[in-house]
């Protein structure tokens, strides 16, 4: 039993460090378009929201194919 809580404990911790971690990502593009688009920078703002849409892009395929192969 004591096992099954170590484990059920750190997991948590785990989870609740990714979604902080994603949380920091989110906001730290996000800054970088917005200043890129108040400096005027067309080719740095494009460049960062290609990047957000591959990452995006790979987050729903990962999804789709945990979905297909039964495990969500």
């Amino acid at each position: 039993m004591d096992n099954l809580v170590l484990v059920g404990a750190t997991s948590i911790i785990g989870l609740y460090a990714a979604a902080a971690l994603a949380v920091a990502a989110v906001i730290f593009a996000l800054m970088e378009l917005f200043s890129a688009v108040v400096a005027g920078e067309t080719g740095q703002a494009a460049a960062v929201l290609g990047i957000l849409l591959v990452y995006l892009a790979a987050y729903k395929g990962a999804g789709l194919w945990l979905q297909k192969t039964g495990r969500i």
